[in-house]
């Protein structure tokens, strides 16, 4: 006797809700495992992300992260210690997930996210989310170098422009050097 499963119902059999890892090391270990620690491009963030696909299992969570839809199957975009951004089929309206990523070395993680924005493009949406930590720890910490922004293409530095703009819209019209 076969019954018939729908595909969202094999995928919520996957998760393991008694190993949802949204420890800072198990985040870190599971990041570093990506590439091999290599870093295979600069990147100006405070974690740097990893270009990578994997393949995911997402179960959208409510504000109580309880269940609160079907799990569906998503692509990593790129993954850092601090988010995660995500492609998939599927409208993410929900304020968190709990995603499953395994990679062929054995190496798996479930984790909570908090989804900070969600993006639709044509038949797809792209998630960009940030790692929901268990109580007591904190995000990695800013290793951004501090930079002077770039000067405007005549010369002229951008608060001296903001300066001018406001001017004008205070009615205030003077002519800069």
């Amino acid at each position: 006797m076969t019954e018939d499963f729908r595909v969202k119902d094999v995928l919520s059999l996957c998760v393991d809700w008694n190993s949802i890892s949204s420890s800072r090391e198990a985040v870190e270990q599971f990041v570093d495992a990506v590439d091999g620690g290599r870093d295979l491009f600069e990147d100006r963030r405070s974690a740097k992300r990893k270009p990578v696909t994997i393949d995911v299992i997402a179960v959208p969570l409510d504000a109580q992260q309880k269940p609160c839809g079907d799990a569906f199957l998503a692509l990593t975009r790129n993954i850092s210690r601090g988010g995660i951004a995500i492609l998939c089929t599927e409208r993410v309206k929900s304020p968190y997930l709990l995603l499953r990523l395994e990679m062929a070395r054995y190496r798996m993680l479930q984790a909570v996210v908090k989804v900070i924005r969600s993006k639709s493009f044509y038949q797809f949406t792209e998630v960009s989310a940030c790692f929901a930590l268990a109580e007591g720890e904190s995000r990695p910490s800013s290793n951004r170098k501090t930079s002077k922004p770039a000067p405007a293409r005549n010369g002229k530095s951008a608060p001296r422009r903001k300066r001018a703009k406001r001017a004008v819209a205070a009615g205030k019209v003077s002519r800069a050097v």
